[in-house]
């Protein structure tokens, strides 16, 4: 029996509930023993099983996430083991017969309960994937998502990180057989521009300064991922290149913390006539000399 259950149902640890099932639901039907008669086939169905059974229950999945596969060897004399219930699992996809009325059940019995019956069970939700700039983010303005039922307007949430899911509900084109539609899961992912460009959760951002700004000292204003401007202070001798770093102005993670804003200094030359550079460097040559 496989161990690594995330792993059996093709999935990462960050899976909601909502991919878990469905992973479970496309799997199961795959392998059911009354559908693919392959070699191995049940055997697969049931590591398939196993796995939902864990994953699929918070309790259990929160005590697997934390112990691993052994902590199925922690109940009452450390030896549990689960077994599959077939009966629990007719149950489980909405069947009511009891053990006396149905000693055994098929694909049929269970999927047609599972994807019939069950209005909350049938797929209907959505999924879609949007790219979204950085440089859209500091905007603030609402993006346009595109959906066979229409265009939504949305405000993009300001613990923002790259593949963040927002859930839209009720956009999904498909219906179950009440007439209810379904959820979109929409994944947003950040992708960097002129502006802006991600080191992990960190943003950097480049500002030109000119070079006696460097040399002499000053005052630099930098845009921020929330739309603003902050004056920062450059400290004289600084080189070409330096990063001012700016805590908690960075991309949020999936724990709810903030990486910094990195504003990278570099040369701006001001707008001179030739002759002014050409004598720039003459002097600069006599003075090596």
């Amino acid at each position: 029996m496989a161990k690594d259950y995330y792993q059996a149902l093709g999935l990462s640890k960050e899976a909601s509930t909502q991919d878990i099932k469905r992973a479970y639901r496309k799997l199961a039907k795959q392998y059911h023993p009354d559908v693919n008669k392959d070699k191995g086939a049940d055997a697969r169905f049931k590591e398939i099983q196993h796995a939902f059974d864990v994953l699929g229950d918070e309790e259990k999945r929160a005590q697997y996430d934390r112990y691993g596969a052994d902590f199925e060897r922690m109940g009452a004399g450390g030896g549990y083991e689960q077994q599959t219930d077939y009966e629990d699992l007719f149950r489980q996809f909405g069947g009511g017969r009891s053990r006396t009325q149905s000693q055994s059940f098929g694909f049929e019995d269970m999927f047609g309960s599972f994807f019939n019956q069950a209005p909350f069970e049938e797929e209907i939700d959505e999924s879609l994937d949007v790219t979204v700039t950085l440089g859209r983010v500091s905007s603030g303005e609402k993006i346009a998502i595109r959906l066979p039922t229409g265009t939504v307007h949305m405000n993009l949430p300001k613990d923002l990180y790259d593949g963040k899911k927002m859930r839209l509900r009720g956009k999904s084109s498909q219906r179950n057989r009440q007439g209810v539609h379904g959820d979109v899961y929409v994944t947003i992912h950040l992708k960097d521009d002129e502006q802006f460009r991600r080191d992990g959760d960190d943003v950097i951002s480049t500002v030109r300064v000119y070079p006696t700004t460097l040399v002499l000292g000053g005052d630099v204003l930098a845009s921020t991922l929330d739309g603003k401007k902050i004056k920062l202070k450059v400290k004289p001798g600084t080189k070409p290149g330096a990063r001012l770093r700016v805590p908690h102005r960075g991309l949020s993670n999936k724990e709810g913390h903030k990486g910094a804003l990195l504003v990278q200094l570099e040369v701006k030359l001001p707008e001179m006539e030739r002759s002014f550079y050409e004598e720039w460097e003459q002097r600069l040559s006599v003075k090596e000399r």
